[in-house]
């Protein structure tokens, strides 16, 4: 059964397994460049300049709002989408070297859902039976680097002794961070509201600020004039990890000590005073709390190292080459 952490590091290894696999062979289309000009040859794979085009198109489709990659990016990109075809050609050679066959159940079940959902689309349907086939040839492929996947990234799993030297060597990671509890009192000010409303909710806060350090509660004061979400539980708004405040609110907790409130703040919603009612320093948490997660965080790193090295020995011991000036200038 292949895992979710599998499918996950497919996705990290290219643009999109997909973009590759679902333009490969290239489908000329009435804008393709025609240039036959060679961009790569992969072992016994020859790649033409117009199939690494469409496969680009594809890719910054999939990655860019607009489909329109920035300059300064364009260079890097173009390379990334090379490396990517590469890999992906290798995977699907040594699947068929490794004589691995395709689910056709599965994909013929997925081809017949999707010609289900585009049953009243008639653009669909006056080329099904073409698209189809091409179709059912790219989902084979897929399966067929999927599979791939799953073989090398099926490895052992790490020991006790691993995992607990793991925790050691990565306390961050099972570290919770410092928390503060805070409670808040908001006095709601529309955006649109004058410069006089803003000062005088200021003033009213400052008010209030005067009214506590003379004793009345902050709970007091919060269940009865505060606007916010919290105003019934007396403003408490309980632990909070660090940048779950934004902007000023943040800086200005960030200043405070246990049981300080703050100046009046000025947020989106209105005018704000808060204080710090206890701080919860970061603290390593037990090795037997955080065992189960340290081994699959683990297993992740092995697994990820076990496939990036299978794809560093591939391309190493491939016939591979890359028509560089084909690509946009790299900047030095």
């Amino acid at each position: 059964m292949r895992s979710k952490a599998y499918i996950k590091n497919i996705n990290k290894l290219g643009l999109s397994l997909i973009l590759f696999v679902m333009s490969w062979p290239c489908i000329l289309t009435a804008d393709t460049p025609t240039n036959d000009e060679v961009f790569a040859r992969i072992n016994d794979r020859t790649i033409l300049y117009a199939e690494f085009m469409e496969i680009f198109r594809a890719a910054k489709r999939y990655k860019y709002y607009h489909g329109e990659v920035p300059a300064e990016e364009l260079a890097k990109f173009q390379r990334q989408v090379g490396r990517d075809i590469v890999e992906q050609v290798l995977l699907h050679q040594q699947a068929m070297k490794l004589g691995l066959q395709p689910d056709k159940n599965k994909i013929q079940a997925g081809l017949k859902e999707y010609d289900n959902k585009n049953a009243d689309n008639p653009e669909w349907q006056a080329r099904k039976d073409t698209s189809l086939r091409r179709m059912f040839e790219m989902l084979e492929r897929k399966d067929m680097i999927e599979q791939m996947g799953s073989r090398v990234r099926n490895i052992e799993r790490p020991s006790s002794l691993a995992v607990e030297t793991y925790y050691q060597q990565y306390p961050e990671k099972f570290t919770e961070p410092r928390r503060v509890w805070v409670s808040v009192i908001l006095l709601s000010v529309p955006p649109s509201s004058t410069d006089q409303t803003w000062l005088d909710a200021e003033k009213t806060a400052n008010q209030f600020i005067q009214r506590i350090q003379q004793g009345e509660a902050f709970e007091d004061l919060a269940r009865a004039y505060s606007a916010h979400l919290s105003a019934a539980n007396g403003g408490d708004l309980g632990y909070l990890h660090q940048g779950m405040l934004e902007g000023d609110a943040n800086t200005a907790v960030n200043k405070l000590e246990v049981n300080q409130i703050s100046a009046p703040v000025q947020v989106l919603e209105g005018i704000t005073i808060f204080r710090l009612n206890a701080i919860q320093a970061e603290k390593l948490k037990p090795f037997n709390e955080v065992k189960q997660r340290a081994s699959e965080l683990l297993y992740r790193e092995l697994q990820d190292k076990a496939w990036d090295e299978y794809l560093s020995n591939l391309t190493r011991t491939a016939d591979i080459y890359i028509n560089e000036n084909l690509y946009a200038p790299a900047d030095e």
